[in-house]
């Protein structure tokens, strides 16, 4: 998937957290997929290599891949409540683009 295709979301930094940009990142596809950083995963080659496999779309920005989180969610369980408070978030942002962030 082309950077052309998606609409990029980061988070601001959190007081007291420093975490790198492209790790507080998400992408929206044209379809409404949201892509998060496959390092959620705790491996980011072999969620990528199993997505690859999988035959799951992706999305690489800054050297990082971002991958669909209903498919991350699925492969990684332990991953579905932040899952959700994404879904949560990205949902309250795109209802009032207005508003500075994520």
């Amino acid at each position: 998937m082309s950077d052309k295709t998606v609409e990029w979301f980061c988070v601001e930094q959190s007081s007291g957290k420093r975490m790198p940009e492209w790790m507080r990142s998400v992408a929206v596809g044209d379809d409404g997929t949201i892509f998060a950083p496959a390092a959620m995963s705790g491996n980011e080659k072999r969620a990528m290599l199993c997505a690859s496999w999988d035959g799951v779309p992706a999305v690489l920005n800054a050297k990082h891949v971002y991958l669909p989180v209903k498919w991350l969610a699925k492969e990684y369980p332990e991953l579905a409540g932040l899952v959700r408070r994404i879904e949560r978030r990205l949902g309250a942002e795109l209802s009032h683009p207005a508003s500075p962030g994520m």
